[in-house]
């Protein structure tokens, strides 16, 4: 057996259980970079458009991989600031899909120890999503640990949060109706000249499409009390389609920015543009052309940092991973920059996450060979450049892939979204699937990865 794939399987049997808290200990010390990194894989420093760049061995990161356990539809993923790190969802039944999605429950589980084993939370459950995909998060200003899940009916949402590490949970009294997918839950600062939250220091939006199944407005709901109440914001973040031109889902949730203004991706027949809002989404202005050749973008593929500086991740041309960044909120935006892998010719889900000033962290499936895909992490502390300059490298084991490409993905089986955030220390995590190949035969499992140094 290949050392790669013994090395994942021991880390999936040490994950499962949770319990277990001796042979995590054992694991992390096994390697001075942490559990499941693997030393003969440093990832590959490059520029965009897939260019190798010079870059000394040594310096390079190493990947990482951990497995969670059973999940289905997402990977999230996030980290506060002591360190700890957040994956969802944990799905505790053996059903097949999309009775696995519909039973639950669902669950939050928190790992102190780099991934080497995962703790189940309490997470305000049991609960779960049913066929839509739960959302956590983690903010990483405050460090309120978010879950979120729709409420049976496919319509409204639960949501709940955790100021202690996931020690303690508090429910509010719910999203109403409509909203049922493409779910998110964002946060940030009030605007200006907006009503100051009560409670907690950012206004708190839960976004989600009316329906999934048919064309439908995305429906916003803003909460000034730390997420205890919501109301609609009073106006849609859809712009209007140009002839011969019809998007089902013309908006996606997006994020807040550090002025407060809301900054939504929008999907026009193969271009990206964005809607904003700076009266928390009482109005909102459209600016239609911010770049071309859009083949879609998650609910994870925008980020916002500190100084006015926005990043939208996407799929674009050939299939591959793009970023455009704006340092004006939103009036201008850069020149799409492909961001992936040298030797990746293909990818699925693209995440982005901010830390500093063109700090970024970026995650995605990618395959090399048309038939597999591998959990991607790329990293830049300079991506504002002129010309900059990315580290990269698949989380696993190339010869153990995470997903096959000819599986056929349905509700409670498919890899929905992943997510990614950068950790105290400057750490890029994220969060994927492995599901049935060679690393996890049979299953569906989360897998948590990071570059390390």
């Amino acid at each position: 057996m290949r050392p790669s794939i013994l090395r994942g399987l021991l880390g999936l049997t040490a994950s499962l259980s949770v319990a277990a808290l001796p042979a995590p200990i054992a694991a992390a010390a096994a390697h001075p970079s942490g559990p499941g990194c693997d030393q003969a894989r440093p990832a590959v420093a490059h520029y965009s458009g897939g260019v190798r760049a010079p870059g000394r061995r040594r310096s390079a990161p190493l990947p990482c991989e951990t497995f969670v356990g059973t999940t289905s539809e997402a990977a999230a993923v996030g980290v506060t600031r002591s360190g700890s790190v957040f994956y969802a969802p944990l799905l505790e039944n053996t059903s097949p899909p999309p009775q696995n999605t519909l039973q639950g429950p669902e669950w939050v589980v928190r790992s102190r120890d780099l991934g080497a084993s995962w703790t189940k939370l309490d997470s305000a459950g049991p609960r779960t999503a049913g066929l839509v995909p739960p959302w956590m998060s983690v903010d990483p200003e405050t460090s309120r640990v978010w879950f979120t899940t729709t409420l049976p009916a496919l319509c409204g949402a639960q949501v709940s949060w955790s100021d202690d590490d996931g020690t303690r949970w508090h429910t509010g009294a719910g999203v109403p109706c409509p909203s049922q997918g493409g779910e998110k839950l964002l946060e940030g600062p009030p605007p200006a000249s907006g009503p100051r939250p009560v409670g907690y220091p950012h206004v708190v939006y839960y976004c989600a499409n009316a329906t999934d199944i048919a064309p439908s407005n995305l429906w916003c709901y803003r909460s000034l009390d730390g997420g205890e109440t919501f109301a609609f914001t009073g106006a849609f973040p859809d712009p209007p389609q140009p002839p011969g031109c019809s998007e089902r889902h013309p908006s996606r949730p997006g994020v807040v920015g550090s002025d407060g203004a809301l900054y939504f991706p929008t999907i026009s027949c193969g271009t990206l543009g964005v809607a904003i809002s700076r009266d928390e989404g009482a109005t909102w202005q459209f600016r239609p052309n911010v770049a071309s050749g859009l083949e879609d973008i998650y609910t994870t593929g925008t980020a916002a940092g500190r100084q006015g500086d926005l990043y939208f991740a996407y799929r674009g041309p050939g299939d591959l991973p793009y970023v455009t960044t704006s340092t004006d909120r939103g009036v201008t935006w850069s020149k799409p920059a492909m961001v992936a892998a040298p030797g990746v010719r293909a990818v699925r889900r693209v995440a982005v996450a901010v830390r500093g000033r063109g700090e970024v962290g970026l995650a995605y499936a990618g395959t090399t060979d048309g038939a597999h895909f591998n959990g991607y992490i790329t990293e830049s502390h300079n991506v504002l450049a002129h010309r900059p300059r990315f580290w990269s490298a698949s989380v696993n084991d190339p010869s153990a892939p995470l997903i096959n490409a000819a599986d056929a993905e349905t509700f409670g089986d498919r890899f929905f979204y992943g997510g990614v955030a950068i950790g105290p220390d400057g750490t890029v995590w994220a969060g994927f699937h492995c599901a049935k190949t060679i690393a996890c035969p049979g299953r569906r499992v989360g897998v948590v990865g990071r570059l390390t140094r």
